[in-house]
Parts: structure tokens; C-alpha cells; sequence
């Protein structure tokens, strides 16, 4: 079912890079070729998060295991967004650095997308387990859409497409769950979405 998905979102940008060097052939354009180095890039990135997924897929065990500082990583990625405020304790767990890292961002990344800032980051710990918030104020997601909002390459009725790489929740959920956790999205009140992380500390 990925490679199935995978393969009408690869359509997209190399349909748009194809264009753009029949274009070119014609005589150099700076903004054309400017184009170009984006939809390459969308292409690289895109390409990347499909072999993330499937090895997450497939993996019995993380290759790297080791210390992480769950609130530094989260300090560190909320200094990449304006309106991204971050409240907590410090909390380890033991984990692949590198693919917590990628969760956070993606949750950040997804916050700044589609939602409103600020966007609020909570981290505590509760019954022996961490509990990363990532809040944001915009409209939220559709109740028809909630169930399948971490199924890879699914948008919400009505979104535009373009912008992201569709598997950026896909990919939360995977590694939360790599990690002997899970992920869950929740309404935040009267407005915004909410998405919740547990990790076993």
C-alpha cells in the first residue's frame, strides 16, 4: 500500500522537474531553475521518508539505543519555529536520538503547516511514562478525518495538496511506536489539534 501511494506522490514532482527542463531548453531562468532546486528537493526529501517508513516497517529492534534528553531535543526544535513555546520537566528515555529528533520535528513541522501559532509543547511525566503535547490553535482536523490522520499520504477534505510529504505523522507514529510508545491525536479544546506521545521512561 505505501509503495502504491508512494508511487502517485513521485508522480508529482518529477512531472514538475520534467516540465521545468523542457522550460530551461528554451534559455536560462533563474526562477525556473529556482523551481527546479525545489522540486528536487521535495523529490529527495520525499524519497527519504518513504525508505524511513518501510524500514521502520520491517525493524525488530533500533540500531541505536542510548540516553536521550527528551527536553533538550524539544528545546532545540522549538527554537527552529516563531510561537513555539515549551514548558516541562526534564525527562530521559532510551531511544535513537536521531529518530526522536525526527518526531518532534515532524510534530512541529505539522503544527506550523496546518495549524495557528502559538504552537504549545508540554512534556511531563506521568505513572512512569513520558508525555510529550504538541498544541497549536488553529481550526483542528475534521472528526471524519481523525481516524486515518496518521495513514500515510492522507489529507484532510478540502486541503490543498502540496506542502509536506504526506507521511510526517505517518512516521511520528512509527517511531513512537519503535520506541515501546504511541501516538494519538486529540482535539485541543474549542480549537486547535492536539497530538499526544507516550514513551516508556
Amino acid at each position: 500500500m505505501l509503495l502504491a501511494n508512494a508511487s502517485h506522490e513521485l508522480r508529482t514532482p518529477l512531472s514538475r522537474i520534467r516540465l521545468g527542463v523542457e522550460l530551461l531548453k528554451q534559455g536560462p531562468d533563474v526562477r525556473r531553475e529556482a523551481d527546479l532546486e525545489r522540486d528536487i528537493a521535495e523529490l529527495d526529501q520525499l524519497v527519504g521518508e518513504i525508505l524511513l517508513s518501510s524500514r521502520l516497517d520491517v525493524i525488530e529492534a533500533l540500531d541505536v539505543r542510548e540516553t536521550v534528553d527528551l527536553l533538550g531535543l524539544a528545546a532545540e526544535e522549538c527554537a527552529r519555529y516563531t510561537g513555539c513555546e515549551l514548558n516541562g520537566e526534564t525527562a530521559s528515555i532510551q531511544g535513537d536520538p536521531r529518530l526522536i529528533r525526527r518526531m518532534i520535528r515532524n510534530l512541529l513541522e505539522n503544527a506550523a503547516r496546518h495549524g495557528k501559532p502559538p504552537i504549545d509543547v508540554t512534556l511531563k511525566v506521568e505513572h512512569g511514562r513520558v508525555v510529550l503535547v504538541v498544541a497549536d490553535h488553529g481550526s483542528g482536523i475534521p472528526a471524519s478525518d481523525r481516524d486515518t490522520v496518521f495513514e500515510p499520504f492522507r489529507k484532510a477534505a478540502g486541503e490543498a495538496t502540496g506542502g509536506g510529504t504526506g507521511l510526517g505523522l505517518t512516521l511520528v507514529r512509527q517511531i513512537a511506536r519503535r520506541h515501546g510508545g504511541d501516538a494519538v491525536y486529540e482535539t485541543a479544546g474549542l480549537a486547535g489539534s492536539q497530538f499526544l506521545i507516550t514513551l516508556p521512561r
